[in-house]
């Protein structure tokens, strides 16, 4: 492939929220964007993401706890297009409750897309990676993994999970050309947000910058964690969190 060929970018959960943000971030530098959700995207989302990237997005369903799927997601990117290089695991999803009552069935829903998701969609970027010689990868986990927090036991596990994992494999990886790196978010103004029981839209957030986070403002991060700023970044945590965590 030629260097003025695009940058393959691989993102799941990228429907909606900060997946969403993300993938409109890299469409503004022109890559090539294979997106992966659990609900199928619209196709006006899908049809803007093409136009400012200049490159038709390629969009599958997927649930990445499963093996299968995540393993096919990328398969099918690598078989389409030659190559994957960057990957953002940004699938995500949470449950609520206090932890002498979270069923089995919720912590292992939980841990299964957030921590086992994002291992597996790793797991099946790594060759074409590796045969490559270069790559980048961004998990996305949460401020959240770093503090913990009451009633999300499930979520906070998982996260920080993620963060452990990014750095295992940042360790296992980096002498053969891919940097992993780990962007934790605090709280963002996304469905997830407002669906948590403890969101009040009429309420100002206990943060010192006194605001929740905009998508885009992760999205940033992210992008830049995979561009040129994160050129000496290897296993880092990155946390935009509006001072939540200082």
């Amino acid at each position: 492939m030629s260097r003025t060929s695009p940058r393959v970018v691989a993102i799941t959960g990228a429907g909606r929220g900060i997946g969403y943000a993300v993938a409109a971030r890299f469409a503004e530098s022109g890559c090539q964007l294979v997106l992966c959700d659990q609900v199928q995207m619209d196709e006006a989302p899908l049809t803007e993401l093409g136009r400012v990237s200049g490159h038709s997005p390629s969009f599958s369903c997927g649930d990445v706890s499963r093996a299968e799927q995540a393993h096919g997601f990328i398969g099918g990117a690598v078989e389409k297009f030659g190559r994957i290089d960057v990957l953002i695991t940004s699938a995500g999803i949470h449950r609520y409750g206090p932890s002498e009552s979270v069923s089995q069935e919720d912590w292992s829903a939980v841990v299964a897309v957030n921590l086992t998701g994002t291992f597996l969609s790793i797991q099946a970027a790594l060759p074409p990676m590796l045969q490559q010689g270069a790559g980048r990868i961004v998990t996305i986990s949460s401020e959240l993994g770093l503090t913990g927090m009451p009633a999300y036991a499930a979520y906070c596990a998982s996260k920080g999970g993620v963060i452990a994992l990014t750095k295992a494999l940042a360790r296992e990886y980096v002498s053969r050309g891919i940097l992993i790196n780990s962007v934790a978010p605090g709280p963002v103004l996304t469905d997830m947000l407002r669906d948590s029981p403890e969101y009040d839209p009429q309420s100002t957030p206990e943060l010192p910058i006194g605001r929740f986070g905009r998508p885009e403002e992760i999205a940033a991060m992210v992008h830049a964690v995979a561009g040129d700023a994160g050129t000496f970044l290897v296993g880092q945590v990155i946390s935009p969190n509006g001072g939540a965590v200082i």
